[in-house]
């Protein structure tokens, strides 16, 4: 699959930014497909969160926002995410809720973008695994680290990289490896856990 995005481009989405996150054009068509999808939770959950004044809440879905804004090279989405999370890690949380209104504005500009795409037909490119073999890949993996089997969970560890989490979840899984070979089973088991909660439908 070869696709240019040019309309994306033109309308000011870094493509090149998102095709070099996620490797090539069929793979970040999933990721625009992922995002548009779970785009509605985001927002339900949000709103949900600021007028609850659920701040340390509206932190984490931040941090996974920017993280997700980012693959598909929406950078001022981005950017607003980064804010937001900086100012409720710093305890500013009223500075951090009034700047939602600009987030979701910014959310509901790019969900209409990329709609197009969302709507196509669901791509799932050849290297990727789905949810729910990463969910089973995941529980295999827990049960080699908890036995020692250092060989086994590389090769595990290497399987579940092939679910497209965000890059900031692939690198505590290059960092688990790293504690495996170094032989620190109990911190790699604790970022393999934070990994695996991750994995949506």
């Amino acid at each position: 699959m070869d696709m240019t995005f040019d309309d994306l481009k033109s309308a000011g989405l870094n493509v090149e930014e998102g095709l070099g996150y996620t490797g090539n054009s069929e793979k970040y068509l999933a990721a625009l497909q992922r995002f548009y999808r779970r785009s509605f939770k985001v927002v339900s959950s949000a709103k949900d969160f600021v007028r609850d004044d659920a701040y340390d809440e509206l932190v984490i879905l931040v941090h996974a926002l920017k993280s997700n804004a980012r693959m598909i090279g929406a950078d001022n989405l981005g950017n607003l995410a980064e804010q937001m999370e900086s100012k409720g890690k710093a305890g500013e949380n009223k500075e951090m809720s009034a700047m939602s209104g600009a987030l979701l504005n910014e959310m509901k500009n790019i969900v209409e973008l990329i709609r197009p795409y969302g709507m196509m037909e669901e791509v799932h490119p050849a290297s990727e695994i789905s949810a729910e073999d990463a969910e089973k890949t995941g529980a295999e993996l827990i049960d080699a680290v908890e036995d020692f089997d250092d060989e086994r969970a590389m090769e595990l560890i290497d399987r579940l990289m092939r679910y497209p989490f965000r890059f900031t979840l692939i690198n505590v899984l290059k960092n688990a490896k790293e504690d495996i070979s170094e032989f620190e089973y109990t911190d790699a088991l604790l970022k393999i856990r934070r990994v695996v909660s991750q994995i949506e439908d």
